[in-house]
Order: structure tokens, then C-alpha cells, then sequence
């Protein structure tokens, strides 16, 4: 009896491993091939759980399709289709890179910055700005870095980004912050905010 149950136990086990490598594995509406799925778990020592995602080749942000952002991976990875409006949900009118927003993302962003609806790329640096305009209004890590901070209330960076070579300088006492960003052809864009 005891052989019995084992065996079964077993059969199940085995069923449900076979049931679970069946599953596709589905990014932006397109199931990713065995072979494309192989090649990634291979370069990135990851394991891929089957299901249906979405992802964000410009900021490597992913999600459960219909569910908020679950991480941040590798960005500008060729894989799966175009990322829709509707991936995450939505209904917020808060865009990222065509991506409508789900409640918790923007409640998210909400804990460390002014989330105003409107359509907005991203890069991944954290970099963002309003949709087909060239220059950055601000980045999120830098941001969330002010709110949070490091240990203490006052904070300074200098970023040059040598992909664009664009020259951000961004800063807070607590009370006030700025953010600067200089561009290649001169162009130098600033926001100030205290209370």
C-alpha cells in the first residue's frame, strides 16, 4: 500500500511538471520561444516561471498582464510584442511609455513625487519626460533618493550621462530641492520646489 501511494505521488508529481513546462510563456501578447527562453535563463542564471507578462523594453519594468509593475529586469531585451496601454490595467491616464499606469504604480510613485496624469516616456536610468519632448523633467531614483535619503535629509548628485551627454545636477535640504539638466547643445532646463 505503502509502494502504491508513492508511485502515485510520484504520477502526480511528475503530471503536474509536465503540465507546468507546457504553459507558454507569453510577454506583451507573444508567446517567447522555448529556444529565446533558454538563451536568456542561460545568460542571465534566471529561472522563468510560465505565464502571461508584460514588459517595458525602455525602463526593463515587467508585471503580471492586468497587475502592476512586479520588478525591474535587464531593459532593451528583443523579446514578446509591443507593449499596449491596457498591459498593466490602467484606467489612471498616468502613461509611461504608452504603458497606462496601474493604481498601484502611480500610488507608488505618489510616495516620493507629484504624479500628475498625463503621457510620459522613461528611460532606464530613471530618466523621464513628457511623451515627444527630447529633454528629461526629472529622474525617479534621484527623486526617491531625495525623499528617502541616505541616512540623512540633505542630498547631492551629479550625473553625466555619456550615452547623451546630458549633465544632471539635482540636490535637497529637505525643505527645498532642485533639479538641473544641461543638454549637449546648451540648452539648460531647472525646477525649483521648497515649502
Amino acid at each position: 500500500m505503502k509502494c502504491l501511494s508513492l508511485l502515485f505521488t510520484l504520477a502526480i508529481g511528475l503530471a503536474l511538471n509536465a503540465q507546468n513546462t507546457m504553459k507558454p510563456f507569453i510577454i506583451n501578447d507573444e508567446t517567447v520561444s522555448a529556444t529565446t527562453l533558454a538563451q536568456l535563463e542561460n545568460t542571465y542564471k534566471v529561472k522563468f516561471t510560465p505565464g502571461n507578462y508584460w514588459y517595458d523594453r525602455l525602463t526593463g519594468a515587467f508585471g503580471i498582464k492586468g497587475g502592476p509593475c512586479t520588478g525591474i529586469g535587464v531593459a532593451g531585451l528583443n523579446i514578446g510584442g509591443p507593449l499596449k496601454p491596457n498591459a498593466s490595467g490602467g484606467g489612471t491616464g498616468v502613461f509611461i511609455n504608452g504603458r497606462d499606469l496601474h493604481p498601484q504604480d502611480v500610488a507608488g510613485f505618489q510616495t516620493f513625487m507629484q504624479v500628475i496624469p498625463g503621457r510620459y516616456w522613461m528611460d532606464a536610468y530613471g530618466n523621464f519626460g513628457q511623451e515627444n519632448m527630447p529633454y528629461a523633467l526629472g529622474n525617479v531614483f534621484q527623486l526617491y533618493q531625495a525623499r528617502f535619503g541616505k541616512g540623512g535629509s540633505n542630498s547631492y548628485s551629479k550625473i553625466h550621462n555619456h550615452w547623451s551627454g546630458e549633465q544632471t545636477s539635482f540636490g535637497s535640504d529637505g525643505s527645498f530641492m532642485y533639479f538641473s539638466s544641461k543638454k549637449t547643445d546648451g540648452t539648460t532646463y531647472n525646477y525649483y520646489s521648497g515649502n
